[in-house]
């Protein structure tokens, strides 16, 4: 119970944080974002699979 609850922690606490910085950071920054995001999740689910 208690690594599930430091999981969900983890997820608030990253979603703050962007958040905070989406008031800052510019569009074309975030689109930067999604694209590493989107590799570094196709990889591990070719390393898992």
């Amino acid at each position: 119970m208690k690594r599930r609850n430091r999981t969900i922690g983890g997820i608030l606490a990253a979603a703050g944080v962007m958040v905070i910085l989406s008031l800052v950071l510019p569009t074309s920054f975030w689109w930067f974002v999604l694209g590493i995001v989107l590799i570094c999740v196709g990889i591990s689910v070719m390393r898992h699979c």
